[in-house]
């Protein structure tokens, strides 16, 4: 996969806008999980991960779950069962190992910062492909 026909200006500004709206939609609701194709393999999911320090100020946190914080990352696509963020599989490794493409959205985060996270999950998505094309990486 060539990331110049994936990390472009458009794609970017769709996944930005994407985050955005996602992270608005799950403070507001408190629950939940959002997801954005990439391929028949992969998606980008924004939702609640949990054990995050409730003092954490770096993180935008549940008000319900205090220890509860929400997370995006390229996974695995689950169309059946991606209401949970933390259910939803990172690709791996034959060792085991996952490729583990978290990032908290922070508190306050403006455009430049959901185009920098946007690049950086296109990026991460074409990496991944590449790398199962290669035998590299599990999907399954």
């Amino acid at each position: 996969m060539n990331k110049k026909d994936i990390v472009t200006k458009e794609n970017i500004a769709k996944v930005a806008d994407f985050l955005k709206d996602s992270v608005e939609w799950l403070k507001e609701a408190d629950e939940g999980c959002c997801g954005f194709k990439l391929s028949n393999d992969l998606a980008l999911y924004v939702g609640w991960s949990a054990g995050w320090d409730p003092e954490d100020k770096s993180v935008i946190h549940s008000k319900s779950e205090p220890d509860w914080a929400i997370d995006a990352a390229v996974k695995i696509r689950n169309d059946y069962d991606c209401a949970d963020f933390e259910y939803l599989n990172f690709p791996w490794y034959d060792d085991g190992e996952c490729w583990n493409s978290s990032i908290a959205p922070i508190p306050g985060q403006g455009r430049r910062d959901y185009k920098r996270d946007a690049r950086w999950f296109l990026e991460t998505f074409v990496g991944m492909t590449n790398a199962h094309k290669k035998g590299e990486l599990r999907y399954e």
